[in-house]
Order: structure tokens, then C-alpha cells, then sequence
């Protein structure tokens, strides 16, 4: 199929650009208000969707990938795509790969092993000023989600946030405690019932997740977050959307500080 120049086509149900957008007739948009957009590879759209699921505590450290034939299947992709899209991933040293009998690839916990943990902490000094903006919409976001929350969640969707409180609760490691938080705060998203706040709260979470997986794993961060944790199903489940929000707020504002004060110490290394 041909297409004329700068005419949009799709790739994965995404549009891109057969070549910038800068020529325009008189009278139009001015051309300095366009962008070039990259012409994205296959293998790219792999790496991001595993990548997203590992962040949203989908797929669990040491859980292993699906394998390549269906993975391929998955994607609608080629062979060569998934080994490129599961080279990068390993370079991140978000997996590892194992052979033998029980081989595959595997996911990898974020301190399993000095380099994985210096790869995060590079790139988390790298996209410092973006992590910032994140935490500023969360700031404003997330609040006004649990309001709108209290007002429609059902009593299944309570019972099942109590349930991920008391996982957090027992949970053995900070691996598994990052897992059943992460659930507890996209379950509320998607008690909302608005599309739009559950996609934008999930890629605040993914954004978020690889900085608070850097901060201090300790008993008594683990209570406090439990502890409000629970006040906030309980304000849910009066349907007190005031209180909701407000504990929310509360909440979200213990991290935030803990990750400004992350990026400032790694800004002075």
C-alpha cells in the first residue's frame, strides 16, 4: 500500500508518519508546530509491553516469560523480533536468560544483582526531571480518582481491596510487598470506571515503580504504608469521598517526599 508524502499509516493500531510533517499549504498550521516522529521498530512495541507488565507487578520477580513460539504468537510477530525484543530486556537487566531443561527467561528482582541495580539507578538520574513531573500529576490525579472511587466502588471491588491490604501486610519481601501495593492502587483506578483516569494512573505507576523500588525497604515504611493503607478501603467502603481523597492525598504525599529526596541525593553523586 503506498501512501502520499507525510500521509499518517498504522503499525501495531499506532499511527506514525511515512515522513515529517513540515510542509503545509498557505493559510495552514505553521510548520514549526509539528514534530518528526520516529518511524518506530517492531521489536520496540515488545520491549514496552513486557516492560509495562513486569512494572505493574503483572508479571512477579522470578516468574518466567512465556516462551519465544508464544510470545511470537502473542505479538503477531517474527522470531527475530522477539530475540531482539528479549536482548534488550536483558541488557536492562530486567530478565535473565537460563538454558538447560528449566531455561527461559526469567524476571529479575530489582537488587537481585549490583548491575541491575545500577542500571536503575543511572536511569532514574537520567529521567530525574521527568519522574518529577509524574509525581506533580499524581499529586493531582490520584486524590480526585479515590473521590470519584468512593462514590462508585462495589462491594466486591471492597472486599477485594481489603484482601490486597492484608497481602501487603504478610508480605515476606519488598519484591512482594511492591506487588500487592502496586495492585491496591490500580484496583482503586479502575474502581473509577473512567477509562481515561485508569490508563493515566497506570503509566504513573509504571513511571513510578522503578524509583520506589529504590527506596529503603524497612519494617516501619512497610506498617505506615499499611496502616493507611487500611484507612483508606475503610473511608472507600463509607463511600466517604471526602475522606477518601483527602487520606489519598496523605498517602501518596509519604512517597513523593521519600523520592524527591532519592532524586536530590543521586543529583549530588
Amino acid at each position: 500500500m503506498s501512501t502520499s508524502p507525510g500521509a499518517p499509516t498504522w503499525l501495531n493500531g499506532r499511527m506514525t508518519a511515512s515522513e515529517p510533517a513540515n510542509r503545509v499549504r498557505a493559510g495552514d498550521v505553521s510548520p514549526s508546530s509539528f514534530t518528526t516522529i520516529a518511524q518506530p521498530r517492531a521489536h520496540d512495541f515488545v520491549v514496552e509491553q513486557i516492560r509495562r507488565e513486569i512494572a505493574l507487578g503483572i508479571i512477579a520477580p522470578g516468574s518466567a516469560l512465556p516462551p519465544e513460539r508464544e510470545l511470537m504468537k502473542v505479538f503477531g510477530v517474527g522470531r527475530v523480533t522477539i530475540q531482539l525484543a528479549i536482548g534488550q530486556l536483558e541488557s536492562e537487566h530486567v530478565i535473565e536468560t537460563r538454558r538447560g531443561r528449566s531455561g527461559g527467561s526469567f524476571v529479575k528482582a530489582p537488587d537481585a544483582d549490583a548491575h541491575a541495580l545500577d542500571y536503575r539507578v543511572v536511569e532514574l538520574r537520567r529521567h530525574a526531571d521527568r519522574l518529577l513531573q509524574v509525581l506533580e500529576y499524581r499529586e493531582v490525579l490520584e486524590p480526585a480518582a479515590t473521590a470519584i472511587t468512593a462514590r462508585k466502588m462495589t462491594r466486591q471491588q471492597s472486599s477485594q481491596l481489603q484482601k490486597l491490604v492484608d497481602r501487603t501486610t504478610d508480605a515476606s519481601d519488598d519484591a512482594e510487598f511492591m506487588r500487592w501495593d502496586t495492585a491496591f492502587h490500580l484496583l482503586i483506578a479502575r474502581a473509577t470506571a473512567n477509562q481515561f483516569m485508569i490508563e493515566a494512573l497506570e503509566q504513573i505507576r509504571v513511571e513510578l515503580n522503578p524509583a520506589l523500588q529504590l527506596l529503603p525497604d524497612t519494617r516501619v515504611w512497610h506498617e505506615l504504608s499499611n496502616h493507611e493503607h487500611q484507612e483508606i478501603v475503610t473511608a472507600l467502603s463509607a463511600k466517604d469521598s471526602e475522606a477518601a481523597e483527602s487520606l489519598m492525598a496523605s498517602h501518596i504525599a509519604h512517597a513523593d517526599k521519600s523520592i524527591r529526596t532519592l532524586l536530590k541525593s543521586l543529583s549530588r553523586r
